[in-house]
């Protein structure tokens, strides 16, 4: 059949003859066009390029005189000199290797560099930029995954957030993820809570500025967080105090427009039982703080000073008014807003813990120093006609001195002058105007560097978490400065790539160390391999007495020591070592430059003001000053009694965090991620090939390759192995025993149909190199494709019969909880039950499929909790003796909210609840109607009061005497209803009431009976509401002031009354308070009695008794107290 084209699960292209059964990533002849073919012919190799540094091309011809003909895939005739030497981008000297090229390797970028063809820095490149291109940014460097190459896009991809690290967090299986960031950071996490070696990680981000290294330590930090969360939400805090280190620490570069201007050391510490953080702290280093007095032409000062400037707080002006923020020129930073970050910096202080006064000082000191600046010096002579110096203008060093809280005076001395100490004599010394601005520029440095190291301090005590928690296990985060190489390298440059060193040699040990120690082992033969050993330039840096770093600082020890004498003695002493070059002519043209040959490359220092960066000190005076600030925050900066300045020096103490570092590391087990910035401009889609190559070559990129390609760079454990390639060997039948697994691993390999010699076994392991994985890989690709759809059938039929049983399982635990009906605790159970029954994997596979009755459960558990919610209520009013108006009103909507749900199942004490409210909120009622008749009574007290009532002068129609009896007792006939009516209908019938009042009353003559009569009465008034209260308003008019010869009629009115009071009350509330107040004037003192009668009808389930007078008059003559007035 021959050759066929297949996929891989992740989409790859491979090729197979199932003739021959051979398999192969390059596409056959075969399957090649002519062109194709035509371009495969002959050796390909690399040659320079005059900006991609490198590119492909056929080697087509050898001349006589040595010279080789290449031609380019575009074409283009190179010709390479016998000298095989060329000049490639920027002038830089390239040597012609030819290193073999297959085209193949060209159409399939890798995502790890030790699984390319060859090892050469041609196509490490092309690969990095072929993967760029298709914004793959991050590429590993070996097996271990231990090494990350990241590439900044300098654009927003969707690489990064909650969902992205949930997905590295739990990858899907069989599925492929590209390498990223989340990758090293899940590695350090798990290899800190289950690693064998150690507890404690490290993750090692370096590059050059602008290459990507804080989104890198962010990234890390924000996976950290998302998948442990903390205690005290310290994971919040670690992330919160990045805009405040960023504004004092950061600053706009001509690389990099925020670059971190420190290196920080991050340590996140984490309780392993709980696996959550705990604490962390920072550790800063080597901050450039002469940044803050100079920068050059497109750079600016760290970004504080232009978020307070441009802010205009604490008395300052624009930033181009100081001579800190002005020198540049540059006064804004591209894509970023000073204002915007300036309240994003607040919050930061505020989200740590800062008191308002923290925050107010860091701000002030920053003020001061800026306008310390701007102190200009005079030229002045002093006596002995000393040059001395003076303030051009008091005002800058005046408000200094204000925001510092030192005398004016007191500064002004010490800008101008100097004090020593000799022999116990103290001289005080002029300061000329160019040593007064250096003078002026140091106390600056100092007071920037101390508040600095004190913001440190205070976010590290806001990263502490509980005071008595453990610190436990912790993965560090090195954020550090990567190798710099500039035209003009000083004394920072030497310090950065001294440390550089340091962590290439701990790279290299490691990763060295790592690797012969596996085979040591495993028992596996190995031929050692050397690496560059880079311990002589450390010794020419930092070995004491005579390193460089040492004899600079022994130099600032010499009264009459400078740059110039420090040159020359270093000269003398490494004179002829060959990692150290000067020009033989440096002292005629005097110059203070010397070579030093660093791993990554030759770096020429200027030694030209290394020892005032190295003495890094402030005056006596100065530092004396600054203690004596009546804000005690500045004397925390400068404590009293600590002498004067800084005795150790910047070396010094850079050396001894170094060395602190180096041993923390040492207890860790590290893993790097390797930042390159792709170009120099900074912006999206731009590849610079000769600086990239330079930043791999810094950052030991290429070496690290090598090391892992010279050794076994694949290696599984014999079950792992066993487990993922015994299906290679297609319809082949092993002999030996499953859990035989070393065995069973040399029979997989022996019976392979490719080439496994050069594998090996270990002890515990098998380990191969690139072309024996790549085999093992297709083979294996070969066999899924014939096993994947069996078990997909298999699993079709599975998976939907599982998730039936698991539904089912749910649907009759949850139909459980439902019969119970009242128990919520159980049916939240049920409920909860049903995704860790069914699974999240089923749940994925099966989506929306779920238990008929989850839904019915869900709406019966929330009318449930609707009750439970309501029990609370009602037991807490339930038990209120004295209740307000909005208790009551609380209590009625509790009360018919639970009417409501009725028909839900409860508990007995629920029950309880509720037919204790249905009084208790009748009770609340009557207690609030008490009280407002005992504050607001005399309101109530009569009918004339009732504002229902229809207007007394068209009552009487203007006849006074009339009116005057509208509300009292009389004997004849109304002749218009007492509240207003507008239906002529219902006026007749008022006014036949009020004549039914007088028969009943015996006031009026009728043949027929009495209590007809007031049955009738009772009825009308029951079938219209407006008659109910006109008859009320009748009844009071006919019991109130009753004549003393009339109180027989009185009292039939009071049993008209009571039998009312029985059957119906008044619809308006008023009448009801002024009904109520009536009843005091009930005869023979039976107030209760139609209190009690009133509250029952009111409250109670009412049936009207319009049958039999008598029984109901006495219903309420003989009533006894309510329960509605006594508390539930």
């Amino acid at each position: 059949m021959g050759w066929t084209e297949k996929k891989t699960i992740a989409g790859l292209s491979y090729y197979y003859d199932e003739t021959t059964d051979a398999i192969t990533w390059d596409t056959p002849e075969e399957l090649m066009s002519r062109e194709e073919i035509e371009n495969n012919k002959g050796e390909w190799t690399w040659v320079p390029h005059p900006t991609e540094l490198w590119v492909p091309a056929r080697r087509v011809e050898t001349k006589s005189d040595g010279s080789v003909i290449c031609l380019t895939e575009d074409k283009k005739k190179v010709t390479v000199p016998k000298g095989r030497v060329m000049t490639g981008p920027g002038g830089r000297e390239m040597k012609v290797e030819f290193w073999p090229l297959k085209r193949s390797t060209l159409l399939r970028p890798e995502e790890d560099l030790v699984m390319l063809d060859d090892l050469n820095e041609a196509v490490i490149l092309n690969n990095l930029r072929s993967r760029y291109g298709e914004n793959l940014l991050y590429t590993w460097v070996g097996a271990a995954r231990s090494v990350l190459v990241a590439v900044n896009p300098y654009k927003q991809l969707p690489l990064y957030g909650p969902s992205k690290i949930d997905l590295y967090r739990q990858p899907p299986p069989n599925t492929k993820l590209d390498p990223h960031v989340y990758d090293i950071a899940n590695d350090s996490f798990n290899s800190m809570l289950f690693g064998r070696r150690t507890s404690n990680q490290s993750i090692l981000i370096s590059g050059e500025s602008g290459a990507g290294k804080t989104v890198a330590t962010k990234q890390c930090l924000d996976f950290l967080a998302r998948i442990s969360g903390s205690e005290d939400n310290i994971e919040e805090r670690v992330i919160a105090c990045n805009p405040l280190l960023e504004a004092f620490g950061n600053a706009q570069t001509i690389r990099n427009n925020n670059s971190s201007r420190f290196g920080k050391w991050i340590k996140v510490y984490f309780d392993p039982a709980e696996r959550v953080i705990v604490a962390a702290d920072i550790e800063n280093y080597l901050l450039e703080k002469s940044r803050l007095v100079y920068q050059q032409k497109g750079e600016r000062n760290f970004h504080v000073m232009y978020q307070l400037t441009k802010a205009g707080e604490y008395g300052l002006g624009a930033p181009q008014s100081y001579r800190y923020t002005n020198q540049s020129g540059c006064f804004d930073a591209k894509d970023i807003d000073d204002l915007e970050e300036f309240q994003l910096v607040k919050d930061s202080m505020e989200h740590l813990g800062f008191s308002g006064e923290d925050q107010d000082f860091a701000f002030t000191i920053a003020a001061a120093i800026l306008n310390l600046g701007n102190c200009e010096f005079n030229s002045k002579k002093e006596k002995g006609n000393v040059t001395g110096s003076s303030l051009k203008s008091k005002d800058p060093a005046n408000i200094a001195a204000k925001l510092l809280g030192v005398p004016e005076a007191d500064l002004e001395k010490v800008l101008n002058y100097r004090s020593i100490s000799v022999k116990g004599k103290t001289a005080i010394i002029p300061l000329d105007p160019e040593k007064a601005r250096g003078s002026c520029d140091s106390l600056s440095m100092a007071i920037y560097g101390r508040l600095f190291n004190w913001l440190v301090r205070k976010v590290n005590e806001a990263l502490q978490g509980k005071a008595n928690a453990n610190k436990g296990v912790y993965i560090g985060i090195l954020d550090i400065f990567g190798f710099e190489i500039f035209d003009q390298n000083s004394f920072e440059q030497l310090c950065i790539n001294y440390a550089n060193e340091k962590l290439q040699q701990q790279f290299n040990k490691t990763t060295f160390k790592e690797e012969e120690a596996l085979y040591v082992s495993e028992a596996i033969k190995f031929t050692h391999v050397d690496f560059i050993d880079n311990q002589e330039v450390l010794d020419l840096v930092e070995r004491s007495p005579g390193g460089i770093l040492p004899m600079l600082d022994d130099e600032c020890l010499v009264p009459e020591g400078s740059d110039a004498k420090f040159m020359n003695k270093v000269e003398d002493r490494h004179g002829k070592n060959p990692k150290f070059l000067t020009d033989k002519h440096r002292k005629l043209n005097d110059s203070f430059n010397f070579e030093i040959f660093h791993y990554a490359g030759v770096v020429n220092y200027n030694a030209d003001g290394f020892m005032d960066k190295n003495r890094d000190n402030m005056f006596f005076d100065q530092y004396v000053l600054c203690s004596r600030s009546s804000h005690g925050l500045m004397q925390e900066l400068f404590p009293k009694g600590k002498g004067s300045t800084n005795n150790k020096s910047q070396s010094t103490q850079f050396r001894a965090q170094l060395s602190d570092l180096m041993s923390s590391l040492a207890d860790t087990e590290s893993r790097y991620i390797r930042c390159i910035k792709p170009n120099g401009k900074q912006v999206s889609d731009n590849f610079e090939a000769p600086l990239v190559v330079d930043q791999l070559r810094y950052s030991g990129v290429f070496e690290a390759v090598e090391i892992r390609k010279q050794g076994y760079p694949f290696r599984y454990k014999y079950n792992q192995f066993a487990c993922k390639y015994s299906c290679i060997n297609r319809n082949y039948r092993y002999g030996t025993a499953p859990k035989d697994y070393k065995r069973r691993c040399e029979e997989i390999l022996n019976n392979a149909k490719d080439d496994f010699s050069e594998a090996v076994f270990g002890k515990t392991m098998v380990l191969y190199r690139t072309s024996e994985h790549r085999n093992l890989t297709l083979r294996r690709e070969l066999a899924l494709e014939t096993i994947i759809p069996k078990c997909q059938a298999v699993m079709r039929g599975h998976l939907p019969r599982e998730m039936k049983r698991r539904c089912f399982k749910s649907r009759d635990e949850l139909d459980d909880a439902l019969r119970v009906g009242n128990d919520i605790e159980l049916l939240t159970d049920a409920i909860e039950n049903v995704e860790p029954t069914i699974g999240p994997h089923y749940m994925r596979l099966f989506p929306g499929v779920m238990p008929r009755n989850l839904e019915k459960a869900k709406t019966h558990r929330a009318a449930l909790q609707r009750w439970k919610d309501l029990e609370s209520v009602l037991e807490r009013l339930n038990a209120v003796v004295e209740p307000t108006q909005a208790e009551y009103e609380e209590m009625q909507e509790a009360v018919a909210e639970a009417k409501t749900i009725l028909d839900v199942p409860r508990t007995t004490n629920q029950q309880t609840q509720y037919d204790k409210a249905l009084i208790q909120v009748h009770y609340m009622d009557i207690k609030l109607t008490e009280a407002l008749l005992q504050s607001r009574g005399g309101q109530y007290d009569s009918l004339q009061k009732y504002r229902g009532l229809r207007p007394g002068v068209e009552y009487s129609k203007k006849n006074k005497k009339v009116e005057e009896s509208m509300c009292i007792w009389q004997k004849k006939k109304i002749k218009m209803s007492l509240t207003p009516f507008e239906d002529k209908e219902v006026l007749k019938l008022a006014s036949t009431m009020f004549d039914s009042i007088l028969i009943y009353a015996e006031l009026k003559k009728t043949k027929e009976d009495p209590n007809a009569i007031a049955l009738e009465f009772i009825k009308t008034a029951l079938e219209n509401d407006h008659l109910k209260n006109e008859a009320y308003c009748q009844l009071i008019k006919m019991t109130s002031m009753v004549p003393e010869e009339q109180q027989a009629s009185g009292l039939k009115c009071w049993d008209l009354l009571a039998a009312c009071v029985t059957n119906f009350i008044p619809t308006d509330n008023d009448l009801q308070l002024i009904l109520i107040m009536h009843f005091r004037n009930a005869p023979n003192g039976a107030v209760q009695n139609y209190l009690s009668a009133f509250h029952e009808t009111k409250y109670g389930e009412v049936r009207p008794n319009v049958n039999n007078l008598m029984a109901a008059i006495n219903a309420t003559k003989h009533a006894e107290r309510t329960r509605y007035s006594v508390r539930a």
